[in-house]
C-alpha cells in the first residue's frame, strides 16, 4: 500500500516535468524580427507551394522575393506594420506595389505555422503554411534554438 502513492508521486513529477517542456514559451515582440530572414512556404490554400523569403530590414521596411509560384522571381521593399497578436503571435501587413495585393499574415512563432490572407483586386486568397526562420547563414528549422535566435549577437555580426 506504500508503494502507490511514492509510485503517483514519480508518475505526477513525470507528467509535470513534460507538461513544463512543452509549456515552453518565447515572448516574441516585433523589434525581435529587424535583421531576421523568415522562409515562408504556402501548404494550403490558393497558392499551394508558393513559397517567398522575407528580409526584415527595419521596424518599418521589409524585402519580399518570391521564390516558387506564380510571381517566381519578383523582389520588392515595402513598409509593413507588425502588432503582437500574442506572446508567440504576430501579425504583419503590408501593400506590394509590383502585383498590387495587400498581404496580412499572422506567424505563430510556438507551432511554425502562419495563416494569411491575399487580397488581390478581383479576388481573395486564405492561406495556411509553415516558416523557418534564418539569421546570417544558421537556419533555425525547429523551436529549440528559437530563444537563442532572439538574443545574443552572431559570429557573422
Amino acid at each position: 500500500m506504500r508503494k502507490i502513492p511514492i509510485l503517483l508521486f514519480f508518475f505526477l513529477s513525470i507528467v509535470q516535468g513534460t507538461a513544463f517542456g512543452m509549456a515552453q514559451q518565447v515572448d516574441i515582440r516585433p523589434e525581435d524580427l529587424v535583421g531576421k530572414t523568415l522562409i515562408e512556404t504556402w501548404r494550403r490554400g490558393s497558392i499551394v507551394g508558393a513559397s517567398y523569403r522575407t528580409d526584415i530590414l527595419t521596424s518599418k521596411t521589409m524585402l519580399w522575393s518570391s521564390l516558387t509560384g506564380r510571381t517566381k522571381g519578383n523582389v520588392e521593399e515595402v513598409e509593413y506594420a507588425c502588432i503582437k497578436v500574442g506572446c508567440e503571435i504576430l501579425q504583419m501587413s503590408w501593400r506590394e506595389k509590383t502585383t498590387g495585393s495587400r498581404a496580412i499574415i499572422t506567424y505563430n512563432f510556438k507551432t511554425m505555422k502562419m495563416y494569411g490572407v491575399i487580397v488581390e483586386e478581383d479576388r481573395d486568397y486564405l492561406l495556411k503554411g509553415s516558416f523557418t526562420i534564418e539569421r546570417t547563414r544558421d537556419v533555425k528549422k525547429d523551436r529549440k534554438d528559437l530563444p537563442k535566435l532572439f538574443k545574443g549577437k552572431t559570429r557573422d555580426e
